[in-house]
C-alpha cells in the first residue's frame, strides 16, 4: 500500500469515527484509531476536518518517521496526536504497540508503563486545535518495515443541569404544659415541609407511657402520602395523665427518603393529696377532762375541693364540745364538718373536748373524704384508768415549842384518784433530838414510827396524830412516807418542828436510868 493510499484510508476511518460522535448521546466518549503505518509514510498529510456542527472531540494521529534506516543505527518516531474536534478531550491515553523487530531505546515523554509489548502514555487533557508529540527512538535488530500500531482513548466532559431539590421535614408539639391527674392530655401535632422537595409517605409516630394509653386508635401511628413544599398537616393524639408527677411523650415524623424530625413535651401532672391526723392524750384518769386535736391537711400540689370529716367518739369518752363548728349526733357519739378547699400544702386543725367515764382502751376515729375520691383515716387510743392518787402533807398543829414541851404533828393522807386506795401504809422518821409517845394505832420503834393501814375513798381525806417531845433546840426536819399495795414505790413529804430554850440549852441524855439535866451556859 502506499503512502497515499493510507492516507485516503486513515481519512475514511476518522471520517466514520466521526459520525459515531454525531450518534453517540454518552458521556464519555471513546475514540479508538488504529493505525498501521510503515517507514516510507510522507510527511504533511492533510489533517481530518470534523463537520461543522459536531462539538466532540476529535482525535488524530499523525506519525513521521524517516524513509529509510540502516541496521544497527537508531532513528526518532514522532506521534502527533491533535484534537481537530471543537470540545477538550479529558484523560487523553494513547497506547503505542512496539514493534518485535525493534528496540526502544528512548520515549519522550515517558511512558507511564510498558507491558507486554505495548508502551502506555498519559497526555492529560488536549483542548481544541491543539496537540501533543510523542517521540520515539527505536533501533531495528533486522532488515524490512517497521511497523507502529497507536490506539487512543480519552473521555468528553458533558455538562447536564440537574435541579436536586429535598424535602425538610420539621415537627411541633402543643398541650398543655400542668394537668390534673387523670385527666385527658390532648396532643396537636403540626408536621411542615420546609424543603424544596416533596416528602412522601410521611409516618408521625408518638411513643408514651403504656399506662397512658386510652386505646390503639389513640396512639396509632398517622401516614400523609405526600406533603408538598411549604404544606403543613395537623393530627392529634391523646392520653390519659396517669403518671406520677410528670407525663413525657416523644413524637416522630420521617419519610420514604429516612428524613427524620422529632419532638417531645413535657407535662406536669398535679394531684392533690388528703391527709388527717388524730393527737391526744395516751393515759387519762377516769372522770377527767381530755383534748383531743384533728389536723387535715392537703400535701399534694393541686387544691382539693368539698372535704367531708367525721370523727366517731367512742361511748367510753363524752363529747364536751370542738373548736370548730359542725355537727354532732349523740345518739351515735358521731361528730361531722366540712372543709369547702384545701390548697396545696394548706392544714386545719381544731380540737374536741371529752370526758372519760369508762375504764379501759377508748379510740376516737376520724375520717376525711373529698368529691374528688380522696380518703384518709388516722385514729388515736387513750387508756382509761381507775388509780387512786395519793396526796399527804405534814402539819405541826403546835407551831415553836420550848425544848422539853410536846408538839403535835398531823398527817393528812387525800385520795386524789379514780379509785380506792386500800392498805395505805403511812411511816414517819424522826429526827436526831425527837422522841415520840407512844399511842394506840402507833408503833414506835426509836426514831421511826408507823400507823396502822388505813383506807380511802376517792378524794377521801383522813388524818393521822401524833406526839413528840423535842430535846435539842432548834429545826428539826420530820419526813414522812406513804403507799398502797397499788403504788410503784412510796411517795415523801416532809413538815418541820422548831424547840427553842429561853437562854438554856436542854440536852436529854437516857444512860442507864440517869436523869436528864440542865446546863446553864
Amino acid at each position: 500500500m502506499t503512502g497515499s493510499d493510507k492516507a485516503d484510508h486513515l481519512r475514511t476511518s476518522l471520517k466514520a469515527v466521526t459520525m459515531m460522535y454525531l450518534k453517540t448521546e454518552c458521556r464519555y466518549m471513546l475514540a479508538l484509531t488504529s493505525l498501521i503505518l510503515s517507514a516510507s509514510v510522507s510527511y504533511g498529510e492533510e489533517p481530518v476536518t470534523p463537520p461543522m456542527d459536531h462539538v466532540a472531540p476529535v482525535l488524530t494521529v499523525n506519525t513521521i518517521s524517516p524513509q529509510e534506516i540502516h541496521l544497527g543505527r537508531s532513528a526518532t518516531y514522532q506521534l502527533q496526536v491533535r484534537n481537530v474536534g471543537n470540545q477538550a478531550a479529558e484523560i487523553v491515553v494513547v497506547q503505542v504497540a512496539l514493534p518485535t523487530d525493534a528496540r526502544l531505546l528512548n520515549a519522550s515523554p515517558q511512558p507511564g508503563t510498558i507491558e507486554e509489548g505495548v508502551a502506555r502514555f498519559n497526555l492529560g487533557k488536549i483542548a481544541p486545535r491543539q496537540h501533543r508529540e510523542i517521540r520515539l527512538e527505536l533501533k531495528p535488530e533486522k532488515t524490512g518495515p517497521i511497523q507502529l500500531q497507536a490506539r487512543t482513548s480519552f473521555a468528553t466532559q458533558n455538562e447536564t443541569q440537574i435541579q436536586v431539590r429535598q424535602a425538610k421535614l420539621e415537627l411541633e408539639c402543643t398541650a398543655p404544659i400542668e394537668i390534673g391527674h387523670g385527666s385527658l392530655v390532648q396532643y396537636e401535632l403540626t408536621v411542615s415541609n420546609n424543603g424544596d422537595g416533596t416528602a412522601e409517605d410521611v409516618v408521625i409516630t408518638p411513643t408514651l407511657p403504656s399506662e397512658t394509653h386510652i386505646g390503639e386508635s389513640s396512639t396509632a401511628p398517622m401516614t400523609f402520602p405526600q406533603l408538598a413544599p411549604g404544606e403543613s398537616r395537623v393530627v392529634h393524639f391523646s392520653a390519659k395523665a396517669l403518671t406520677k408527677k410528670a407525663l413525657d411523650a416523644r413524637f416522630a415524623a420521617r419519610d420514604s427518603m429516612d428524613q427524620l424530625a422529632e419532638t417531645e413535651w413535657h407535662t406536669l401532672i398535679t394531684r392533690p393529696r388528703l391527709e388527717v391526723v388524730v393527737d391526744g392524750p395516751s393515759i387519762r384518769y377516769l372522770h377527767r377532762n381530755g383534748e383531743y386535736i384533728v389536723r387535715v391537711s392537703n400535701p399534694g400540689d393541686a387544691p382539693t375541693e368539698h372535704i367531708d370529716v367525721e370523727m366517731a367518739i367512742p361511748f367510753g369518752l363524752k363529747i364536751l364540745g370542738t373548736s370548730k363548728q359542725g355537727l354532732c349526733s349523740k345518739e351515735e357519739n358521731l361528730l361531722c364538718w366540712k372543709i369547702p378547699q384545701l390548697n396545696p400544702a394548706e392544714e386545719v386543725q381544731w380540737s374536741v373536748y371529752t370526758r372519760a367515764i369508762e375504764e379501759g382502751r377508748q379510740v376516737p376515729q376520724a375520717k376525711a373524704k373529698s368529691r374528688g375520691g380522696l380518703s384518709a383515716v388516722d385514729q388515736f387510743a387513750t387508756d382509761v384508768v381507775l388509780r387512786p392518787q395519793l396526796f399527804a402533807a405534814v402539819i405541826n398543829e403546835s407551831g415553836p415549842v420550848e425544848v422539853g414541851e410536846i408538839a403535835t404533828f398531823t398527817v393528812a393522807v387525800t385520795n386524789h384518784g379514780t379509785r380506792h386506795a386500800n392498805h395505805v401504809v403511812i411511816r414517819v422518821n424522826l429526827p436526831e433530838g425527837m422522841q415520840a409517845e407512844e399511842r394506840d394505832g402507833l408503833k414506835v420503834d426509836g426514831q421511826q414510827l408507823q400507823f396502822a393501814p388505813i383506807n380511802l375513798a376517792i378524794n377521801q381525806r383522813q388524818e393521822v396524830m401524833f406526839r413528840a417531845t423535842g430535846h435539842r433546840q432548834g429545826e428539826h426536819i420530820v419526813r414522812a412516807t406513804y403507799g398502797n399495795e397499788a403504788s410503784e414505790m412510796e411517795l415523801a413529804v416532809e413538815g418541820e418542828a422548831f424547840f427553842y430554850s429561853d437562854n438554856r440549852t436542854y440536852v436529854a441524855e437516857q444512860s442507864q436510868g440517869s436523869e436528864p439535866t440542865r446546863q446553864v451556859e
